[in-house]
């Protein structure tokens, strides 16, 4: 039996542990690092479960040491602490040879990460980044619709990426989560935005650079920036450039997570959290389909079972470290942007 290590069982950790314990039953063993044992048991939806202790009823084997767990000789980790202690555990994770699933964004920071690739290329070890919405069905559908040049050359895409963050975790004081501290590396850009910049990488290829602008709002009482607007810019299948706009808030609510992607005889637009999307060809709209069987959860199921696969049948990562490096790049380029008030050049990110 292989034995999985879970760092951290804040909500997206206890998604794991509910899909992992859902679709293989006892086929793993599960133990956990915590420093925290906070006794909050989320649902899918988020909601907490009264009365239900985490550990109980998964009959949890709890460390508080991670060397400790880690003499337990897991086979994998699942990194899924605060984003700023992501390549501290992983780099203990990777040198006592657990391959890694690591939640976005890869870090904080590019400190370490070279030192965790020669890791992982040094001991063969597997390394998958959590970027869900790959799997969402909208995605897959655009995905197809680009390979067959269904609106031709890419002339803009627009995106957005918005949520209230006063009210995305209701259970708790907003201003003490890992979203709204620095020192936990928190921001809408990495807890937010970064899903769509590995979207935009994995549509369109790299980009080559970005000017952002910084939204404070005297609404929030963070330390982080409460939105950017960014202009990304890509080369297209005709070799010109072409801008990707992006905005990120922790203003709005309802939340908005949309794109509209603008092509020479047509355009894509994705309502991502109505799981909607719209396709228009030559000024006739082509297709207008709302999934409606559409289950967040089927994202996270779907990337567990690729990581599994990848583990036991010796697979490549379809979402490997270089796609993790890739969107904190862009992150972290637009966050120099802002500060800088200059374009900034992906290059420029070591």
């Amino acid at each position: 039996m292989k034995k999985i290590l879970i760092t951290g069982l804040g909500s997206i950790g206890q998604r794991h542990l509910r899909n992992i314990k859902r679709v293989y039953g006892d086929s793993f063993e599960v133990i956990a690092y915590r420093t925290r044992r906070l006794q909050q048991t989320f649902s899918d939806n988020m909601t907490i479960r009264d009365g239900v202790n985490l550990e109980d009823e998964y009959d949890l084997k709890v460390f508080t040491d991670l060397d400790k767990a880690l003499e337990e000789k897991p086979d994998a980790a699942f990194i899924t602490n605060i984003t700023s202690k992501h390549m501290d555990t992983a780099l203990a994770c990777a040198k006592a040879g657990c391959d890694l699933f690591i939640e976005k964004p890869l870090s904080d920071s590019m400190d370490n990460i070279e030192e965790l690739k020669r890791l992982a290329d040094e001991k063969k070890l597997k390394i998958f980044m959590g970027f869900q919405n790959r799997y969402h069905i909208c995605i897959k559908r655009a995905k197809e619709l680009l390979s067959k040049n269904a609106i031709g050359t890419i002339l803009s895409v627009d995106c957005e990426f918005s949520e209230r963050v006063t009210t995305m975790h209701s259970y708790e004081d907003y201003r003490q989560t890992y979203m709204a501290r620095s020192d936990m590396g928190g921001g809408p850009i990495l807890n937010l935005q970064v899903h769509d910049l590995d979207l935009l990488r994995y549509m369109f290829g790299e980009p080559i650079d970005v000017f952002s602008l910084n939204i404070k709002s005297n609404a929030l009482d963070i330390d982080v920036e409460s939105g950017t607007s960014s202009i990304y810019r890509f080369i297209n299948a005709d070799n010109n450039a072409f801008p990707v706009y992006t905005h990120t808030d922790f203003l709005q609510y309802p939340p908005a997570h949309r794109f509209k992607i603008v092509g020479e005889c047509g355009r894509i637009e994705i309502d991502m959290n109505s799981a909607a999307l719209k396709l228009v060809v030559d000024g006739e709209t082509a297709s207008n389909i709302t999934y409606k069987d559409f289950q967040r959860n089927d994202m996270f199921i779907e990337e567990l079972k690729d990581f599994i696969d990848c583990l036991e049948q010796s697979k490549e990562s379809k979402i490997g470290l270089t796609d993790g490096i890739m969107s904190l790049k862009m992150a972290l380029a637009a966050k120099k942007s802002y500060k800088e008030n200059r374009v900034v050049k992906m290059e420029e990110i070591l």
